[in-house]
C-alpha cells in the first residue's frame, strides 16, 4: 500500500505531473513514520489515542543532561511502542540532546535503515 508523502509542514506534496505524490522509498516513508510519532501527542487522533510523543512533558524541567535524558526516552518510546505500531522495534536508533538556547534542546532522531544512510530528523522541544 502506497503512502501519499507529506512534506515536514504536514502539507501532502504535489508530484510533478500534478498528482498527489506518493512515498517512493523506504527511507521517505520512514521519515513520516518518524515525523507522525514526534510532531503528535497522544489523543492528538481520536481513531489512535496512543501514537504520538509526550515531548511536552519537559516544558518547565531546567536545561541540563536529565532533562535531556528524559526527552530521549519520551523519543525512543514513542518509536519502539506497540502501541504506536512498532514499526521501529528492533532497529538501532540513536538520538542526540543539543542545548539550542537557555530554554530549548533539539533532538537529533537517528535510525538505521536498509540503506547506507540513516534516516534523521530533528525536533526542538521549549522548555
Amino acid at each position: 500500500m502506497s503512502d501519499f508523502y507529506f512534506d515536514l509542514s504536514g502539507d501532502i506534496l504535489i508530484s510533478s505531473n500534478k498528482d498527489i505524490a506518493i512515498a517512493q522509498s523506504g527511507q521517505q516513508r520512514d521519515m513520516q513514520q518518524i515525523y507522525l510519532r514526534l510532531m503528535t501527542e497522544p489523543n492528538d487522533f481520536t481513531i489512535y489515542p496512543r501514537l504520538g510523543c509526550d515531548l511536552s512533558m519537559i516544558r518547565g524541567m531546567p536545561q541540563n543532561r536529565a532533562t535531556a535524558e528524559i526527552g530521549k526516552r519520551i523519543i525512543r518510546n514513542s518509536l519502539e511502542n506497540e502501541a504506536n505500531g512498532g514499526i521501529f522495534r528492533g532497529r538501532s536508533i540513536s538520538i542526540d540532546a543539543v542545548p539550542i538556547s537557555a530554554t530549548g534542546i533539539r533532538f537529533d532522531v537517528h535510525i538505521e535503515n536498509n540503506t547506507s544512510e540513516p534516516v534523521t530528523l530533528s525536533v526542538v522541544q521549549e522548555l
